[in-house]
């Protein structure tokens, strides 16, 4: 099974308590067990000592010791999270094969169960990499706190091949660095612009107001204008966005490399400002606003499908690590969705996982071919 075969080598036969265990056996049930949906440790040791699922483990990943709970969480604990997650990247980033002409949505997420805990200097922050198009995460970094996500993500980006790629991102990672680092990558931005960055908010907002309406502008120098009216949730809503590439009297166009569009997008609440590396149509600026909110659906997942805000882990490493193993999972899953299953949902099919495990070495095959 590829990428638990990967992981697997960042594991080793440890002594613990006068015993010898193998850690790649403990990520092997771990990843399994995070497959059927189970949200804590002690579910998915449960889970694997039941009578069928240790005849699985034994027949087909000659499993044949499966250690006390106790053991167990120590084992996971074990696990050296930075090698696991050097490991997942480069998997992912050759499972993707390529980022050129794909979305990359950027972003992090504070693991709030870390908020209030003694033992962590600061709540746990995890910036991620989301490939739109095949819809699976491809990176993370940890952050101390979410004030240190800028670095986080600049060093992501890094570590990334994201040539030919577009790099969507929010206004807190509208940083005249991590624009420069994209150009440089040979990718493209689309970059939400808020007050962090005022001079240039002001700068956008009064041009698009002036460009809208004053009449001279208007004829000889109009804003390029595109309307979208979509449902969903019960509600309709209405966005329209504007975009020019008339950027030459920016004040400060020179400190953004590769700045080409500037554009705004207005919706009966507000109005928000982007700056792009792309020379941009109103259409493709709504469309890649919207692509900007994708790696907050694998945000949500982890949070509904595996209650990451609620694990009460006292330790780093393992809070690392079991976000590392439940995004293998969320990849796994609609990798295979994608490609055999469309019409299924994602928790159906974790549900035919944790009922079957026939189905559940099938979807590892699967997988495996995709590879």
């Amino acid at each position: 099974m590829c990428i638990i075969e990967e992981m697997k080598k960042t594991a080793k036969t440890v002594k613990y308590q006068g015993y010898y265990y193998n850690l790649s056996h403990i990520i092997e049930i771990m990843i399994l067990g995070i497959l059927c949906r189970l949200q804590t440790m002690k579910d998915i040791h449960f889970w694997a000592q039941s009578r069928p699922i240790k005849e699985m483990l034994r027949e087909n990943f000659q499993i044949r010791k499966i250690p006390c709970y106790s053991h167990f969480t120590n084992l996971v604990g074990m696990i050296d999270s930075d090698e696991l997650n050097r490991i997942f990247m480069e998997f992912f980033q050759k499972l993707v094969e390529t980022l050129a002409g794909k979305t990359v949505s950027i972003d992090g997420k504070t693991v709030c169960s870390t908020v209030n805990m003694t033992k962590f200097s600061s709540p746990l922050h995890i910036a991620s990499a989301f490939v739109v198009e095949n819809g699976i995460t491809i990176g993370q970094l940890a952050a101390d706190a979410k004030s240190n996500e800028i670095p986080a993500v600049q060093e992501l980006i890094k570590l990334l091949d994201i040539e030919g790629a577009t790099i969507v991102a929010d206004a807190l990672n509208c940083q005249k660095k991590t624009a420069e680092l994209i150009i440089s990558g040979g990718a493209d931005y689309v970059l939400a612009v808020k007050k962090n960055q005022s001079n240039l908010y002001d700068d956008i907002a009064e041009m698009v107001d002036f460009k809208r309406f004053n009449k001279v502008e208007e004829r000889e120098s109009p804003l390029e204008k595109h309307t979208k009216i979509e449902k969903g949730h019960g509600r309709i809503e209405k966005r329209t966005a504007y975009v020019t590439q008339d950027v030459k009297w920016l004040l400060e166009r020179e400190k953004w490399a590769g700045l080409q569009s500037i554009g705004a997008i207005e919706t009966q609440n507000e109005t928000r400002y982007y700056i792009s590396s792309r020379i941009l149509s109103a259409e493709q600026l709504l469309e890649f606003t919207r692509r900007e909110w994708a790696v907050e659906s694998m945000h949500w997942q982890l949070d509904v499908l595996y209650g990451e805000d609620r694990t009460t882990l006292h330790e780093e490493n393992t809070q690392k690590t079991l976000n590392i193993l439940r995004k293998t999972a969320l990849n796994i899953i609609r990798t295979y969705r994608d490609r055999y299953e469309p019409k299924l949902n994602m928790i159906d099919i974790m549900r035919k996982c944790l009922f079957d495990p026939v189905f559940l070495l099938e979807l590892l095959r699967r997988f495996n071919d995709c590879c």
